[in-house]
């Protein structure tokens, strides 16, 4: 039975060696195809700004809504209307006593005239005027529209720029403790030469070896995922592959209070100004309704032509030519009844926009209160991970004598790397996600400017 059992184990030894042949030359395989560019946190929120699509149509939508106030303000110009028209007629026919005779004429056919008219809105109701409240409300919304646009890019291009450099951090940390393996398995293979290891030993330090450089290959395929994510949002190639460069990795040391920050959310987030927008421009709307109350005034001219061409039975050689000017007033009668229900609607929909805003301000304060407890939650992460990361080393300092004096296992010192892996690896992606926390706040406060 013992010499069965050793047979087994030397078997799923020489098998988990296989797997990490295996497996080795997927790391060891150039990812071809990439060009790999440096760049800076500016450099790339300066590329969003120029050649992100979604914020290029924001810009388009404020450009069209500056089209319409102008449209809005031309509707006070006066109009100008020509027009001019050519009949050929047929000999017109008498009937009489009750169609027993008839009578054909022989009658001029060609009939020629032309008509030039103007005319001048002197008084709408306040249509006109509240048109163009309305078009400038729209414009000013589309404004805000366009900056939260602005605002919410950059704090995605800057929480996915940290994550990138995160990720590359993990990377190099990993690595590093790749190499210390590699370390490790050089001198176990000496000393299960020297019979002072098992093969287990060593076959446990190389499967440590092999789970650390799947993690390698893992992070990056992320690495390659979010380069080409930002690739999109940039407008660059995405066959690149972006390498974060000059990053700030100081912790803000803000003192910020909870209600500071909602009172500046609420002062300046484009959400806020954007419901207050709404509101007015449905006052506008009920204005424009209870325009249709008054009557309209309108000034006209007109200069006219009609004659037909000499040379016609009978004969017409006079020329007749008039021309008038007048004031036009009109007035819808059924207005008096038929607006009520409008006018009603128009005003539950100011109630309604009322909600809307409290609504919005109930969600800014989540959005804000959210914001600072992470921010705060991940400085206090800071301290511990830090704290993790010198106790870590210790204890691997102390197995590590311990296992080259013989008083501990090689199993020991696995654990004990893991554990300064993981320390590294959660500082590491504690002090990005304060970085991210803390633009995110600014977010939520308005101040992403």
């Amino acid at each position: 039975m013992a010499v069965q059992r050793k047979i087994h184990r030397i078997a799923f030894v020489f098998f988990v060696l296989g797997i990490i042949g295996l497996i080795q030359p997927l790391f060891a395989q150039n990812r071809s195809g990439l060009t790999v560019r440096e760049i800076n946190l500016d450099e790339i929120l300066l590329l969003a700004k120029q050649n992100n699509l979604t914020l290029k149509m924001a810009h388009k939508d404020n450009a069209i809504a500056e089209e319409n106030i102008k449209t809005a303000k031309i509707a006070k110009a006066p109009y100008v209307n020509f027009g001019g028209n050519y009949n050929f007629i047929g000999n017109p026919v008498l009937y009489r006593d009750f169609y027993s005779n008839d009578t054909s004429i022989n009658y001029y056919h060609h009939q020629a005239s032309w008509l030039l008219a103007a005319g001048f809105p002197l008084y709408l109701g306040g249509k006109i005027r509240t048109q163009i409240e309305q078009a400038e409300i729209v414009s000013n919304i589309q404004k805000e529209v366009l900056t939260m646009t602005e605002n919410q890019l950059k704090l995605s291009i800057i929480t996915q720029f940290y994550t990138l450099y995160k990720l590359y951090r993990e990377v190099e940390i990993i690595e590093a403790n790749i190499k210390n393996v590699k370390i490790n398995i050089k001198q176990l293979e000496s000393k299960v030469a020297n019979g002072q290891n098992l093969v287990s030993d060593l076959t446990r330090t190389q499967l440590q070896l092999s789970n650390f450089e799947i993690d390698v290959f893992k992070t990056w395929n992320d690495i390659d995922l979010l380069s080409n994510f930002l690739c999109i949002q940039t407008g660059l190639p995405t066959n690149t592959r972006l390498r974060p460069v000059e990053v700030v990795l100081a912790i803000p040391s803000d003192s910020l209070q909870y209600k500071q920050c909602l009172e500046e959310a609420f002062a300046n987030r484009n959400e806020i100004k954007q419901s207050l927008l709404q509101k007015n421009y449905s006052e506008s709307s009920l204005k424009m309704t209870r325009s249709f109350y008054k009557p309209a005034i309108s000034g006209n001219a007109i200069y006219s032509s009609n004659f037909p061409v000499p040379g016609t039975f009978p004969p017409q050689p006079d020329i007749l030519n008039y021309w008038a000017v007048g004031v036009g007033l009109s007035y819808d009668l059924s207005s008096i009844y038929n607006l009520k229900h409008r006018v009603k609607a128009d005003k539950l929909q100011i109630e309604k926009e009322d909600y809307n805003i409290a609504q919005v301000k109930n969600n800014i304060d989540q959005e804000v209160k959210s914001a600072y407890v992470n921010f705060a939650e991940s400085k206090t992460n800071i301290v511990a991970y830090r704290k993790n990361v010198e106790m870590s080393e210790l204890n691997y300092r102390v197995v590590k004598s311990r296992y080259d004096n013989d008083f501990a296992l090689i199993i020991d010192l696995i654990d004990a790397e893991l554990q300064v892996n993981d320390s590294n690896l959660s500082l590491n992606k504690a002090i990005i996600d304060s970085i991210i926390q803390y633009y995110s706040l600014l977010f939520a406060m308005g101040k992403l400017n």
